[in-house]
């Protein structure tokens, strides 16, 4: 699974990084280096005219809930699945994005102890992209809410040494083969998916402090 990941630019920097337009509500993103399920994120999606980055709550609420606490469970939708289950079929044709991150956190069980792990690429210029998709839930009352689940896949390459799932991660070349694929055209949604290299990454073990959400802090990142 994917819980927690970090990015750590600010708004502008990764609009400059990426060559995209920011949509209202992301130009006042902050860095982030500890972002737990329920909080905000920064995701890519395809408009009209040309991809923009837009702000997301991770955790996806479909359309049917009833009560928007089922995105507390949604954060995750198994690449083995996700054309399938009912919470994610929709999404998979309809609503996809790239969820962008600098890296992610996983925890290797050695015993009884649970080592955490920072993996990020070898550039530390390089900004991720996790598969993602995203829905719209409207209330009764109240604001809409725009949340966002990210795609996992049997971990591959170093990850594999910590953890048994990782995200979906997309070359940036593919993004557009993923964000505007033909939902009519099973091959073409899994296409992106399926021919992703192994992503260079590399694994460092941190401190503990990246075990509570509260620790949003720059230290989490700093090597064990």
């Amino acid at each position: 699974m994917c819980g927690r990941f970090f990015l750590a630019r600010r708004a502008l920097e990764i609009a400059k990084a990426l060559g995209l337009p920011l949509a209202p509500g992301a130009e006042s993103w902050r860095p982030r280096y500890n972002i737990a399920p329920t909080q905000d994120v920064l995701t890519v999606l395809a408009g009209p005219d040309a991809a923009r980055v837009e702000p997301r709550r991770w955790g996806l609420i479909p359309h049917w809930a009833k009560d928007p606490a089922i995105g507390n469970r949604m954060i995750n939708a198994r690449l083995e699945t996700v054309a399938s289950k009912p919470s994610f079929a929709r999404p998979f044709r309809q609503a996809r994005c790239v969820v962008l991150a600098d890296g992610f956190f996983e925890w290797r069980r050695e015993g009884e102890k649970k080592t955490p792990f920072m993996i990020r690429p070898p550039s530390e210029d390089e900004i991720l992209g996790f598969a993602g998709l995203w829905a719209r839930w409207k209330p009764e009352k109240g604001d809409e809410i725009l949340s966002c689940t990210i795609i996992t896949r049997p971990a591959e390459g170093p990850v594999s040494k910590v953890h048994d799932r990782m995200p979906a991660i997309l070359p940036r070349e593919s993004w557009d083969d993923w964000l505007k694929a033909d939902p009519a055209d099973p091959k073409a949604l899994m296409k992106p998916l399926d021919n992703a290299p192994v992503p260079k990454v590399k694994t460092v073990p941190i401190s503990t402090a990246v075990n509570n959400p509260r620790n949003d802090v720059p230290g989490v990142l700093t090597p064990a």
